[in-house]
């Protein structure tokens, strides 16, 4: 009895060291290619890859690492091996080696660098060992002959077919994408790769980090990994579909382990779609595309509305904020409206034409936000005149007057004015700039008194006060939620005035 259970001992012990052998092969492959093409890249080129060159060596020595944590000669039956964990933490590392070689090896083709192509397959194709080696652990360590080793297909001939996961396509689509992973490493790769594809990207470190953010910005897709301290990817997937405004959102999970419960799972609480770790980068952009693809598509069954955003150069900020609003009521209404700003600030206005000729007109728009403050706008060209031959005080007047011709034709757009409180700062070292500037406050408030008080003093025009960007943030966003809803139920223009001033200047619900 004795002699079999000795026996059965030293068959585990030796699988066990052939394991580790078999292993730390391909690892061993990987550093020391990275380190020979460190070695004999040019100074230009080293300086571009020499973060990513130190990446995957750093890797490979981790993996090293953990051959000797989970794998080491002290573990004496399968039992002691936290293979599950093992196989996790084998995956991240991995998955940052081909990421960083991907990388790499696409600057590599573009510059027809033969040599550095070769050296980065014989790198992918140790680390596709590596992996097999590590998905096969159990099947290594009970079996009472070890699976011969495969071999890297670039050791055994010095060829390899081109890795198709080093291809990846170039079409960028454009989409503000968030990444949410734990993993330093994962973020930069995620990061970077998903730039590559033509997209913009934020990081943040966990679930926690990832609410925070999104009541502040917006985006059109989140990569979450599944696996985090704190907040899980799944109880963070749980609070986004729990969120009116951000459940809209979809989700990628992202995951090292190959437990596919756990992915059904995550499909079951409504995360669009799941990718393993270490990702396939073509993979990873055709999921990336699909997902936005359904949200272009949602919204354009979507009830579109375009905004007009109309003001001079002196509330840039608020500007921000109205755009960050919009953003944020496209999400809450996702598959049932859409905003469209019309922001002059993002459109290609060119020297050969006037500003008014390249800017959507505002009578053609659903909903006017004027934003006031100190400054009546520019001047307009003598070619730019009202029907009755004078001529506009600014480019502001004009937006507003078109406006309302527009609504007083068709009933559209519904027209909102903010007019900002308190006095600008100013340098009183420039009388010039002082002087111009209180001119363009009489100004303004002489045209303003004009439309919108009548001759009895009464207010005939309704507009909306506030001091900081704040109580604009807070009123905008409720005034446009409540348009948009008596638009989605087809109500009269005339119910969708949303207050009116009273005589103090105050802005009060009507009646």
């Amino acid at each position: 009895m004795t002699t079999t259970i000795q026996r059965a001992n030293q068959e585990f012990a030796e699988r066990l060291s052939k394991l580790r052998h078999d292993i730390r092969t391909p690892v061993g492959h990987i550093i020391g290619y990275a380190e020979m093409i460190e070695e004999d890249l040019p100074p230009e080129l080293l300086k571009s890859f020499s973060g990513d060159l130190q990446a995957i060596q750093n890797a490979g020595q981790r993996m090293l690492a953990l051959v000797e944590d989970h794998l080491g000669a002290t573990k004496e039956t399968i039992e002691e091996i936290n293979v599950s964990e093992a196989q996790f933490q084998f995956r991240l590392q991995l998955n940052h080696v081909n990421g960083y070689a991907e990388i790499i090896f696409e600057e590599a083709v573009e510059t027809d660098n033969e040599e550095l192509i070769s050296d980065l397959r014989h790198i992918t194709a140790a680390a596709r060992v590596a992996l097999e080696l590590a998905d096969n652990i159990p099947g290594a360590l009970l079996s009472r002959r070890c699976s011969d080793t495969p071999k890297p297909a670039s050791i055994e001939n010095g060829t390899v077919e081109r890795e198709p996961a080093l291809v990846t396509s170039q079409i960028g689509q454009g989409g503000e994408i968030i990444v949410v992973d734990d993993d330093p490493a994962n973020r930069e790769l995620l990061a970077r790769r998903v730039k590559r594809m033509g997209y913009s990207a934020k990081t943040v470190a966990s679930g926690e980090e990832a609410l925070v953010l999104l009541e502040t910005e917006r985006f059109d897709l989140i990569l979450l990994d599944y696996m985090m301290p704190g907040l899980s990817g799944l109880e963070t997937l749980q609070k986004l579909k729990n969120s009116a405004r951000l459940r809209t959102i979809p989700v990628i999970m992202l995951s090292a382990s190959d437990d596919i419960s756990k992915m059904v799972d995550c499909i079951l609480h409504g995360a669009e779609d799941y990718i393993f770790k270490p990702f396939n980068p073509i993979l990873l952009q055709a999921r990336i595309s699909a997902c936005l693809e359904k949200v272009r598509l949602r919204q354009n069954v979507s009830r579109q509305f375009r905004l007009f955003i109309s003001s001079p150069g002196d509330v840039i900020p608020e500007r921000r904020v109205a755009k960050a609003v919009i953003g944020r009521l496209n999400e809450e209404f996702f598959g049932r409206a859409f905003l469209i700003p019309i922001l002059w600030e993002e459109e290609p206005l060119l020297a050969s034409e006037t500003f008014q000729a390249q800017i959507h007109p505002p009578r053609e728009t659903e909903i006017y936000v004027g934003i006031l403050w100190s400054r009546i706008g520019s001047p307009l060209p003598e070619s730019i005149i009202r029907p009755d031959g004078t001529r506009y005080e600014s480019g502001t007047a004009f937006e507003f007057e078109d406006a309302l011709e527009g609504f007083k034709d068709v009933g559209s757009p519904d027209m909102l004015i903010y007019r900002k409180q308190g006095a600008p700062t100013l340098s009183l070292q420039d009388r010039d700039m002082v002087l111009d500037r209180l001119d363009q406050i009489d100004r303004l408030n002489a045209y303003l008194d004009r439309w919108l008080i009548g001759e009895d003093g009464s207010y005939v025009g309704a507009f909306h006060n506030f001091e900081t960007e704040d109580q604009l943030e807070t009123m905008l966003e409720l005034h446009l939620r409540k348009l948009v809803e008596a638009r989605l139920s087809d109500g009269p223009a005339k119910e969708r005035i949303s207050g009116i001033v009273d005589e103090a200047g105050n802005t009060r619900t009507a009646d």
